[in-house]
């Protein structure tokens, strides 16, 4: 097997593992602070929408769910997509939104026929 991760003690230069905190010398490794993500405060009259239309999932699209029937949007999927400029993006599922399929969205599904 591999060798386990070590770090140098400042004080007497031993390797320790890197998940321990304290040396057998008595030296206290310092802590990393992690850094909070910033959140940025946004006026709502300042978003806009990026993407608005039908469009395919794409592959390995995580956690993308229908907005109405919390249907799991899997890659090669059809479905209405909005995207806004704060990062916000949601999905919906062509069964929920059955009213509203337009030319673009038979144009998506004639290529899925053709390239079968």
């Amino acid at each position: 097997m591999g060798k386990s991760p070590e770090k140098k003690c400042a004080d007497c230069g031993k390797s320790v593992h890197v998940r321990k905190r304290e040396c057998s010398c008595g030296f206290v490794f310092p802590y990393k602070e992690r850094k909070k993500k910033v959140v940025e405060d946004y006026n709502p009259h300042d978003i806009d929408y990026v993407y608005n239309n039908w469009k395919k999932v794409p592959p390995r699209t995580r956690n993308a769910k229908c907005g109405t029937c919390r249907t799991k949007m899997k890659g090669g999927m059809l479905g209405w997509y909005s995207s806004f400029t704060d990062g916000d993006k949601y999905w919906w599922c062509d069964k929920c939104l059955k009213d509203f399929k337009d030319e673009k969205y038979y144009s998506l599904c004639n290529k899925d026929i053709q390239n079968s």
